[in-house]
C-alpha cells in the first residue's frame, strides 16, 4: 500500500512541477526559442498572393512564416525552399531561414518545416492549426536560433498582413 501512495505521490509532484512546459491559448503561437518558452501575445494569418502570411509576436519580438502556397500540408524552410520562417529580436537583429550559417560557426544548415494541419471555416474569422520547427541565421550567419515543439493554434485569417516586413 504505501509504494502505491509514494507512486501516486511522485507521479503528482512529476505534473504538478512542469511549469516550464508550452501552455495552450486560444489563439496561440508559441514554442521552444533556445530551449526557454516563447510565446506570443498577438497572432494573425493572412492569405497573400496564393501563399499564407502567419505572424506572432510579443512586445519586443516577432515571429513571421511566410509559405508558397495556402493549402494544408508540410511546407519546408532553407535551402533551395521557396518558403521562410522569420524571426525578429528585441534588438531588431533579424534570423531567417534564408541566410545561410558561416561554415566558422556551424555545419548545420538553416532548416525546419511548418505543417498547417487545419483550417477551421466554420470559425468567424477563419482560422488555422499546426506545428513547426526551424533554425534560422542572421545575415552574416555567425548567429543561429532554434524554435521546436512549436504550435500554431487557431490563428485568425484576417488579412492584413505584410511578408517583406
Amino acid at each position: 500500500m504505501n509504494k502505491r501512495v509514494l507512486f501516486i505521490c511522485l507521479i503528482l509532484i512529476g505534473a504538478l512541477g512542469c511549469s516550464d512546459q508550452v501552455e495552450f491559448n486560444t489563439p496561440a503561437i508559441q514554442g521552444y526559442k533556445n530551449g526557454e518558452v516563447w510565446k506570443a501575445v498577438y497572432q494573425a494569418a493572412d492569405i497573400d498572393f496564393g501563399g499564407l502570411v502567419i505572424e506572432g509576436g510579443n512586445n519586443a519580438e516577432t515571429l513571421l512564416f511566410v509559405t508558397v502556397n495556402d493549402n494544408r500540408g508540410t511546407y519546408t524552410f532553407g535551402g533551395d525552399s521557396p518558403n521562410e520562417a522569420r524571426f525578429t529580436d528585441a534588438n531588431g537583429v533579424v534570423y531567417s531561414t534564408k541566410n545561410a550559417p558561416d561554415p566558422s560557426v556551424s555545419v548545420y544548415p538553416a532548416d525546419g518545416e511548418i505543417v498547417v494541419q487545419s483550417f477551421d471555416n466554420n470559425a468567424t474569422p477563419k482560422t488555422l492549426t499546426g506545428i513547426f520547427w526551424f533554425n534560422a541565421y542572421t545575415s552574416d550567419g555567425l548567429n543561429r536560433i532554434n524554435f521546436n515543439q512549436g504550435h500554431v493554434y487557431r490563428v485568425p485569417l484576417v488579412g492584413g498582413l505584410d511578408a517583406n516586413n
